[in-house]
């Protein structure tokens, strides 16, 4: 098995987190991976937002989980309101990626880009976690205004589409869950 499959196949959502940051060289080459995804008609739309300030990151942490709790969707109330919770688990950086809304397909884009990103990390040793709030927190009442408060804005024209932790796990790196049956169709 070559070097890609086995990354694509180790890769996990890793849920803790050591307080240190992503070591700069590691971070260019993730960064420089989403920048080598493929996009709709190579418009390349993306725009990539790091975030490694601690207080920006509980400030938006807080503000993600209270719409979590007052959320129309019970599975995000239920689990905002565990004890402890923490949408980015204690993470160091969180990596939102925003797009020119205009592009022919920018949530797509910024998928692939985050998935080359994902798999990057994981080929360098360092964790990641698909985190879907702060797009959750940008769509809702003052979301927007919530991230500009503490700093965070997007290109004109942009709004995010996807968005990762990332740092080095604190628990070792768990097993893959077995996979759901019946999910390929072949027609010959």
């Amino acid at each position: 098995m070559n070097n890609t499959i086995e990354t694509i196949l180790r890769r996990r959502s890793i849920r803790a987190y050591e307080p240190r940051q992503v070591e700069e060289d590691a971070l260019n080459t993730i960064l420089q991976a989403g920048q080598y995804a493929p996009s709709a008609m190579g418009q390349q739309p993306w725009h990539f937002t790091v975030i490694e300030h601690h207080d920006k990151l509980e400030t938006l942490q807080s503000a993600c989980k209270n719409v979590f709790l007052y959320s129309d969707n019970a599975a995000l109330r239920e689990t905002a309101a565990k004890d402890g919770y923490h949408v980015f688990y204690h993470a160091p950086m969180l990596l939102i990626i925003s797009a020119d809304s205009y592009a022919v397909a920018p949530r797509e884009d910024c998928v692939l880009a985050m998935e080359n990103m994902l798999l990057a990390a994981a080929s360098l040793g360092i964790a990641s976690c698909w985190v879907h709030s702060p797009i959750i927190l940008y769509q809702s009442a003052g979301g927007p205004q919530t991230f500009a408060e503490i700093g965070v804005r997007f290109p004109e024209g942009h709004q995010p589409y996807a968005s990762a932790v990332f740092g080095y796990s604190a628990l070792p790196w768990p097993d893959a869950a077995p996979r759901k049956p019946g999910t390929v169709t072949r027609i010959a």
